[in-house]
């Protein structure tokens, strides 16, 4: 599902036939996901015990990415941060105009204007 491929960073492959509602549904469960994902953030800066849970998460990566370098893996398959203190950033993109358009109009219907 979406949000699974959200939580696990890592790609999703969905299929469904035209006029289903594919993109407000995808867009629409992704910046539920997100505001999610910033509530949480909130709560870790209020929470020092969960800010202490970050910093060691950050030396776990560390050490992570240490050792892929070593190992003669790169640094990038390591680099993830499942622990990060951004809000991640959606990006939509469309072939046309016309296509983001229409989806501008279907997003000011819901929640997420």
């Amino acid at each position: 599902s979406v949000i699974q491929a959200l939580n696990k960073k890592q790609h999703a492959l969905l299929e469904s036939p035209t006029g289903t509602g594919k993109t407000l549904c995808l867009l629409c469960s992704t910046l539920a996901w997100q505001q999610q994902h910033k509530g949480k953030l909130k709560q870790q800066l209020h929470n020092p015990s969960q800010q202490m849970m970050t910093q060691q998460s950050q030396q776990t990566v560390l050490s992570q990415m240490t050792q892929s370098i070593e190992n003669g893996q790169g640094a990038s398959a390591a680099a993830t941060n499942p622990q990060t203190n951004k809000v991640p950033t959606i990006i939509y993109a469309s072939r046309t105009h016309s296509q983001l358009s229409q989806v501008v109009r279907e997003l000011r219907n819901t929640r997420y204007r």
